[in-house]
């Protein structure tokens, strides 16, 4: 059964080639990118194949920016079935948006945050719908202090890059919850160590250091996208939600992503922020 889809971070790596994937299917698809350029060559690709696609320019490290894609996307799709959080980078060296929040912060966490809770109306319309966040195994090895989310003070990149994806790991558990007396599953994955342009926006070393890793270590695109993939369309997963896959199976989390006292303070914390910085109001809230 065809299925609306909507792919963020679209036009390079996993989400390019869950997109041609899911088109395959003649699933419509709602994409979502940064560059108007790549999107509006990935659109003419899909569409050649009679697939119905609708595109839209978004650079998802900008909350307010985020908050109107939802709008629109809600006003124009009243129905969603898939919703897949795939946009995020890495940033080696501390930068801030010209909203002023860290960019990591900003894109890998409250990007996966304002879509989610921003479609919800739309996805509620579908008969079962899946939001799908794209995590990854990064995420063991650290905690958050609430303190210095924003890494002020000792900025590492990987450390940074580290807590944004426990922060996926701790929304998709505490959303997953929220969510259980609906339709909607919530899931979230390591897609695996990929060779994309994932770091590629970064100078000097750090570039070098990713790009040698990548050529010898990581899986290709195609690899990477397989448990994307497999969450959005497979129909043993329909009621299965709250949980962490690798290569297309549930596994553990780090334990640290289990603590529901953590979990619930990141919630209000980012509540908080977009209620008071932006003034978001969610729909239903």
């Amino acid at each position: 059964m065809s299925q609306i889809i909507l792919v963020t971070g679209a036009t390079d790596g996993i989400g390019r080639v869950c997109a041609h994937s899911f088109a395959k299917s003649q699933n419509e698809l709602i994409l979502v990118g940064r560059n108007p350029e790549k999107l509006s060559a990935l659109v003419y690709s899909l569409q050649v194949h009679g697939v119905k696609v609708h595109s839209y320019v978004c650079d998802l490290s900008l909350a307010k920016e985020t908050f109107a894609l939802t709008e629109t996307i809600r006003n124009n799709h009243p129905k969603i079935d898939v919703l897949l959080n795939n946009a995020g980078a890495y940033f080696d060296k501390r930068t801030l948006t010209n909203e002023g929040l860290e960019s990591t912060f900003a894109l890998n966490h409250l990007n996966y945050f304002i879509m989610a809770l921003g479609l919800l109306p739309s996805l509620k319309n579908a008969n079962q719908a899946r939001i799908i966040n794209v995590a990854s195994r990064a995420h063991e090895g650290v905690s958050l202090d609430f303190n210095d989310l924003f890494g002020e003070s000792n900025y590492s990149g990987w450390k940074q890059y580290q807590r944004s994806k426990l922060m996926n790991i701790y929304f998709t558990y505490e959303l997953a919850e929220r969510l259980n007396q609906t339709k909607i599953t919530v899931n979230c994955l390591h897609p695996g160590f990929v060779k994309t342009k994932f770091g590629q926006n970064n100078e000097g070393l750090a570039k070098v250091l990713i790009t040698f890793a990548q050529n010898i270590f990581a899986i290709s695109e195609n690899k990477g996208a397989e448990t994307s993939i497999y969450l959005a369309t497979e129909p043993s997963l329909s009621t299965v939600s709250g949980k962490y896959f690798v290569k297309k199976k549930t596994k553990n989390s780090s334990p640290v992503s289990y603590d529901k006292t953590v979990r619930r303070n990141l919630w209000t914390y980012t509540e908080d922020l977009l209620k008071h910085k932006f003034s978001f109001r969610f729909p239903g809230n």
